[in-house]
């Protein structure tokens, strides 16, 4: 083990000796910082005069979520927002006016958004039942009719998603699991990293494959191959320890880039709401699964993390088949961008949408870990996230063994 160890340390210096790594890992870096910043970076306008920044709108929606004088979403809350909202709208000046306010617009829209920030993703969670149930106005909502609605909601989206009856029954049990009425407070950092896991995932599975594509195929452009399979430990612990250290750079760099975003999240935001549920957030709020913020973040990080791991261990097989890297580059790009159009077409065919939806792809989709259809065996259910990872940790031995024949086997001309 010790001499596997060894060589797969050698193989990370070849790794970080080439140029490509660098550069690959600094665009990732850029858009990662990129995307906890992204939210609060530039200006908000109103009637063509700068009133406010999106980083002091984002530092007063944190304020305002963590000082909540009503903790729940309740009648009392309810109530409270509809008293914030006329208080605003019924003014002589009208919000809408095309006339300023006395005092400028800037004035006017601190005034106002400091009284709606507590309220804002509250909205867009009423915005979406009245889209997906239709008929009244969002307004209409409140605390005594909030969860019968959104229960009606999901009886909805069952029957259109054609769920089985014991799906639906399995949901009803897990909705009411969940303490109403829910608790309320600052979800906005876990709404934001929600929001940007699945292209931050996406541009760490690019790095992978260009990284990791030259692994095996590599040394049959160098012309180095014959040379490897023929040291001593060329055609056993050298590729146990390539497959190692591939293996290994996924799963490290998906955790190391994931930590960064965390930490700007942190700074911006905040990620003080850990304990609520995640219906509270409009990445949860369609899903019936009784866990808190963070119980769902670190589901959807070991899901995203595994995934990484899986799109390095084909991004090394199809190195270890082909001749050349750019080849294996390219069929792992297709590999990353397959599922997201694939999934528009498997919506007829309950297994290949359980297939397309088990891809790695998939995985870096919040929605997709948690997705309604459920896997059944024996009478038991199953989420993606509880079945998919058993099954790409059943994979990766039976993909180590197969890279490893193949390039032990290498035809070498």
């Amino acid at each position: 083990m010790g001499e596997v160890l060894q060589l797969a340390g050698y193989e990370y210096r070849k790794i970080f000796k080439r140029r490509s790594t660098w550069i690959v890992l600094a665009l990732v870096l850029l858009w990662t910082l990129f995307s906890g910043l992204g939210g609060a970076i530039g200006d908000f306008y109103m009637e063509g005069e700068k009133v406010d920044t999106h980083y002091h709108m984002a530092k007063q929606e944190r304020k305002a979520l963590e000082h909540l004088e009503i903790q729940e979403l309740n009648g009392q809350f309810f109530q409270k927002m509809q008293e914030t909202q006329d208080a605003f709208y019924q003014r002589e000046d009208g919000f809408f006016s095309n006339d300023a306010p006395e005092g400028g617009w800037a004035a006017y829209w601190n005034k106002y958004y400091e009284a709606y920030a507590p309220y804002e993703n509250l909205s867009m969670l009423l915005a979406m039942m009245e889209n997906r149930l239709g008929g009244f106005a969002g307004e209409k909502i409140d605390g005594t009719n909030f969860y019968a609605l959104r229960e009606r909601m999901m009886d909805l989206i069952f029957r259109l998603e054609e769920l089985s009856e014991g799906e639906i029954a399995f949901h009803k049990e897990e909705n009411a699991r969940i303490k109403e009425p829910y608790a309320y407070g600052n979800m906005a950092g876990y709404h934001n990293f929600f929001q940007m896991q699945t292209p931050n995932f996406i541009f760490i599975a690019f790095a992978v494959a260009i990284i990791l594509a030259p692994m095996f195929a590599g040394e049959h452009t160098s012309h180095m191959d014959a040379l490897v399979l023929s040291t001593r430990f060329g055609k056993n612990k050298l590729i146990w320890a390539k497959l190692l250290a591939g293996s290994s750079f996924a799963c490290f760099s998906s955790i190391g880039f994931t930590l960064v975003f965390l930490l700007e999240i942190q700074a911006i935001y905040g990620l003080s709401g850990w304990n609520l549920p995640i219906q509270v957030c409009t990445d949860g709020f369609l899903l019936n699964l009784p866990v808190n913020m963070l119980e769902f973040l670190l589901i959807t990080l070991f899901c995203c993390v595994l995934a990484a791991v899986m799109t390095a261990m084909v991004v090394m097989f199809l190195s270890a088949k082909m001749k050349s890297p750019f080849g294996a580059i390219i069929l792992s790009f297709v590999f990353v961008f397959a599922p997201i159009y694939l999934v528009q077409l498997a919506g007829g065919s309950r297994w290949l949408f359980l297939l397309v939806c088990s891809l790695p792809t998939a995985m870096f989709y919040p929605g997709s870990v948690a997705a309604h259809q459920l896997l059944s065996v024996g009478g038991h259910y199953f989420y993606f996230f509880q079945w998919v990872p058993v099954a790409y940790l059943c994979l990766f031995p039976v993909l180590a063994f197969w890279i490893y024949r193949s390039f032990k086997n290498h035809q070498i001309r």
